[in-house]
């Protein structure tokens, strides 16, 4: 889940979104058919995929890739079957924005991720623990690193189920095409952008507007990196650095910075100018970032690890009113979040049996 702020694209070319119609009337139902013979299927499916495993050897990796699978499609048939039941009782959309329906998807959305993050830990192999974090009341603005397969999903399901948050987030369009997110995701406030400059005023006023009507058991997530890490990105994005002629940063980054992409100050500012009575926090975690294709979760499952993740926040009198000055702050903490990503490596890889 993200968007480019700040110019730029962190995904390169992105195929557009089909419009809503075509969603609803051709892929949300060709996704659902798959999704019914896929259940239906999968005692079958789970055999062969253990047949296949007893003649490989290699770890149980196809029941475990190939289970994952299954079970994201049993995930996704749940999804639908509780959108569409909201749908209904809602009186067919009509009464879908109340109070009582909303906090409804909220619930069937954060059971939907909790499913989801289940299976995620069970076939991948690993398990979660939190060994920073503080109490934070009230609404909360949360600056996140993004990195690992799903790393958005297991952060927005422990902040609806563990800490009993209502949470937003600025998603990248391209989630659309999961007709879940796509039917749930977009009856509650959440927005959906493009990786376009040309919007960039459009996408930080709908930040601003997500943070003002938070309330005060809410939570608004931004990932200032703009896209998860990857060597190819972090090497990109010291390049566009340079060309921009920030030679500093460009320099720390290929230095000290070296677990984390350099973030993109416009959501944060855009959100923190919005209202003066949110908290700031910074989450982080350590532990998927190496799984940055298919083929290195291939070779990596089962993962046999622990993820290490913490938060802390910031009183705001610490955080510069001044947007270029809170740029270079932002660049600074963001150092703190490499630093400490550093520290926990060696604890989150060296429970990793692969």
């Amino acid at each position: 889940m993200r968007a480019t702020l700040d110019g730029g694209s962190a995904m390169g070319t992105t195929i557009r979104v089909p419009p809503p119609w075509f969603r609803l009337f051709v892929i949300t139902p060709i996704v659902f058919v798959a999704c019914v013979v896929v259940t239906v299927l999968s005692p079958a499916l789970h055999l062969v995929l253990v047949l296949i495993d007893l003649v490989d050897r290699k770890r149980w990796r196809f029941s475990r890739v190939g289970g994952l699978g299954i079970a994201v499609c049993v995930c996704e048939l749940i999804g639908l079957v509780m959108a569409f039941v909201l749908w209904v009782a809602s009186g067919f959309g009509w009464a879908i924005r109340r109070p009582a329906f909303q906090h409804a998807h909220h619930v069937a959305f954060g059971w939907y991720l909790e499913l989801l993050t289940r299976a995620l830990r069970f076939y991948l192999g690993f398990r979660i623990e939190w060994v920073e974090r503080e109490r934070v009341d009230g609404p909360v603005v949360a600056l996140a690193r993004h990195a690992g397969p799903g790393d958005a999903f297991l952060l927005a399901r422990t902040a609806m189920r563990d800490y009993g948050r209502r949470v937003r987030m600025l998603g990248t369009t391209k989630l659309l095409w999961d007709p879940v997110m796509d039917r749930l995701m977009r009856r509650l406030p959440y927005y959906f952008c493009e990786p376009s400059p040309e919007r960039l005023d459009d996408h930080l006023t709908a930040i601003g507007e997500m943070c003002r009507t938070l309330d005060d058991d809410g939570v608004l997530i931004i990932f200032p990196e703009g896209g998860n890490w990857t060597p190819g990105r972090w090497s990109r994005e010291v390049e566009r650095l340079v060309a921009l002629g920030l030679h500093e940063r460009a320099e720390r980054m290929a230095t000290t910075m070296t677990h984390v992409m350099p973030p993109r100050s416009s959501g944060a500012i855009a959100a923190l100018q919005a209202r003066d009575d949110v908290a700031l926090t910074f989450v982080v975690h350590v532990g998927l970032d190496d799984l940055h294709s298919l083929r290195q979760i291939w070779r990596s499952v089962p993962l046999g690890r622990t993820v290490l993740g913490g938060y802390w926040s910031v009183p705001l009198d610490e955080v510069p009113h001044d947007p270029d000055e809170m740029r270079s702050w932002l660049f600074d903490r963001w150092e703190e979040v490499d630093r400490w990503i550093a520290d926990r490596k060696a604890d989150a890889f060296g429970h990793d049996d692969g």
